[in-house]
């Protein structure tokens, strides 16, 4: 039996390391997303915990760019190396009750991960050249879609798991996740140390501002970049937020909120199979494929719009899912090889940057607006910005091609 196409990256031998260490991550952070709040709420209230996870939420966006110049300036491996081990650290303080200190010791050590995370990921992003070559980038961002996927799956399960198994314990039974987290993260630490880049560090000189503007320079001569950039921003403030915080909240009028765990599993699982399908076929406009597959988030919101019945619910959730990772995969490799390599790190910086910077406002706003005008009202305006943020893109050639023409 062949194995599946995005698995023959592994015969790399420095990228099955980094990834080896980053699955194990992957499933930390899931975990993370059961046990902060569990940990939080135990000993805090509920606009505590929005306080907590809005800091680390900020943090992260606010330190990508910065990220980014360092990905670019020193070795790529020690920047992830080191910000695994800043989130090493927090991991053990939670593990020890920190959650249940003045808030102000937990939203301080969230804004410390937040940031960590900000700087890893432009970090990661741009190292993935450096450790498979060029014809092999798509099945490489594959498996690592397929990966962060599937720990988003596995990861809360185990939380859960072990905040039951913990309970009774300080921060309500937080500290075995947290240590399973802290294990991750120095599984990641070590297998990112024995990576040997290939590129040389401080390829980037010149100050931290300067590099910044190199980067923002970068993008700006490629309007399909800047196009897609700005299309993620709107799509994000005006769709994606809105039917994050809408999704449970129209589960829980119905009295159906126990189906909210399965629906985020399902998106989860749609992502798997997307990555695998994108990982076998290299379509002939990889753009109209990705800008597309960020399109069948309709199906989602139609669904939402119309009650459908839970099992057509989970379906669009299932296609929404597929649809983003073919998106991100497809949107990766095209910057891989359009970007300079000593300018990747700022150029998905910046695309973080960009793209996420307004999420925060969408979600706070999205409740607002429905409270004031219904949720039909404001899905409708989604839909409506989806439909536009898709269509407008599409008409630029260079978009269509995710290239340089």
């Amino acid at each position: 039996m062949r194995p599946p196409a995005f698995a023959a990256v592994l015969r790399h031998e420095r990228f099955r390391r980094v990834w080896a260490g980053q699955a194990a991550s992957s499933v930390g952070d899931g975990i993370t997303l059961v046990a902060l709040p569990g940990a939080v709420l135990a000993e805090h209230s509920t606009t505590d915990l929005g306080v907590v996870l809005g800091a680390q939420s900020l943090a992260l966006v606010a330190a990508a760019l910065v990220g980014g110049v360092l990905a670019d300036r020193f070795r790529r491996s020690r920047v992830m190396a080191a910000a695994d081990l800043v989130r090493l650290v927090t991991a053990v303080c939670f593990a020890l009750g920190a959650a249940g200190a003045p808030l102000a010791v937990p939203v301080l050590l969230a804004l410390t991960t937040g940031f960590a995370a900000g700087v890893f990921t432009p970090a990661f992003a741009a190292l993935i050249p450096d450790l498979v070559p060029a014809e092999d980038l798509p099945k490489a961002n594959a498996l690592r879609s397929i990966t962060v996927r599937t720990g988003q799956v596995l990861g809360p399960a185990l939380g859960g798991l072990l905040l039951t198994a913990g309970s009774g314990g300080a921060s309500g039974g937080a500290g075995p996740a947290f240590w399973a987290d802290a294990v991750t993260f120095a599984v990641s630490a070590l297998t990112l140390a024995g990576s040997r880049d290939v590129r040389r560090p401080g390829a980037a000189g010149g100050t931290v501002l300067r590099q910044a503007r190199e980067g923002f320079a970068a993008v700006r001569e490629r309007p399909w970049v800047l196009t897609i950039i700005v299309q993620g921003t709107l799509q994000l403030l005006l769709v994606m937020a809105p039917v994050a915080v809408l999704l449970p909240i129209l589960l829980e009028e119905r009295g159906e909120f126990a189906a909210y765990g399965p629906m985020v599993a399902l998106q989860a699982g749609g992502s798997i199979v997307g990555g695998m399908v994108i990982a076998s076929w290299t379509p002939r406009s990889p753009g109209t494929v990705g800008v597309l597959g960020l399109g069948l988030l309709a199906t989602q919101v139609l669904c939402l719009l119309a009650a459908a019945p839970l099992a057509l619910l989970g379906a669009s959730m299932a296609v929404t899912g597929f649809g983003y990772a073919v998106f991100n995969v497809t949107w990766a490799s095209a910057l891989h090889r359009a970007i300079p390599a000593d300018m990747l790190g700022r150029v998905f910086a910046i695309d973080t940057l960009g793209t996420y910077g307004l999420q925060p406002a969408g979600l706070a706003l999205a409740p607002v607006a429905a409270s004031a005008f219904g949720p039909g009202p404001v899905l409708w305006v989604g839909l409506a910005a989806l439909a536009v943020t898709t269509a407008v893109p599409l008409g630029l050639r260079q978009v269509r091609a995710f290239a340089d023409l």
